[in-house]
């Protein structure tokens, strides 16, 4: 990501904002003078469950940090529901940005030497695309997949699993975009995507089809199928790999 230039925000939600969150005006962005707050580990584990399903988890720890020094678990809850209902935030939404492009510098930084970054698309991991909200609580979603989940065959490559999955939690942000945008051609389609594909010793995918798939949207699926044939693994001494991955997606 290009770098971004840290800034300040508002400690306090504006007048304006607690108009458009109903008139809740005694609501506000409260700030520790020490430490920060204190948030209860289920608020926490949610939100990176949630958040890891388009984002690298470490990011998604870094950013729930952040909000718990910023902002009161009283405060986060609310305007996360507001969110979720188009009440907008705008001070809450620009603290969250900063947080996420700086969380994602961060763990790319950290990862560099196992060659993958942070959250891959910078906010389109955990935003709802230009201010409609946390993508915790946004329609369309994909379940990253798992190591586990990766389906290695009987090749030959050197490729391990874990490498393959480096790649695929960087870039998996780009099929949560794709999967939005096909909603808003049909609102409601769900489904899983199960993609076979060998990826050449140099990290090219030369050769991919559709194994299986539930969506019952053949054009969504050609699109997710035409994305991954553009992915970029790492390289490898010798041999093609082939490969089964399950790609999940959920309203």
């Amino acid at each position: 990501m290009q770098h971004v230039k840290n800034t300040l925000f508002c400690l306090f939600v504006t007048a304006a904002i607690a108009q458009a969150a109903g008139g809740a005006a005694s609501l506000v962005a409260e700030k520790s003078t020490a430490k920060g707050f204190k948030y209860s580990w289920e608020t926490k584990e949610q939100f990176v469950e949630d958040c890891s399903f388009g984002a690298n988890e470490q990011v998604c720890w870094c950013v729930i940090e952040k909000l718990e020094h910023e902002y009161s678990e009283e405060t986060y809850l609310k305007f996360d529901e507001d969110l979720k209902n188009h009440i907008e935030h705008p001070d809450f939404i620009s603290f969250l940005s900063n947080a996420i492009k700086n969380c994602d510098k961060k763990v790319a930084k950290e990862n560099y030497h196992n060659g993958y970054g942070g959250i891959g698309d910078g906010l389109a991991g955990l935003l709802g695309g230009g201010g409609g909200g946390i993508a915790t609580k946004a329609k369309g979603s994909i379940k990253t997949p798992s190591e586990r989940d990766i389906d290695m065959g009987a090749g030959g490559g050197t490729r391990a699993a874990a490498d393959i999955m480096n790649t695929v939690r960087q870039l998996n942000p780009e099929l949560r975009i794709i999967y939005k945008e096909y909603l808003k051609k049909k609102p409601g389609f769900q489904g899983k995507v199960t993609l076979r594909f060998t990826i050449a010793p140099g990290g090219e995918v030369i050769s991919i089809s559709i194994a299986s798939s539930t969506t019952g949207y053949s054009e969504f699926d050609g699109e997710i199928k035409n994305a991954v044939s553009r992915w970029k693994f790492g390289k490898v001494k010798s041999g093609n790999t082939t490969v089964t991955i399950p790609f999940t997606f959920s309203e």
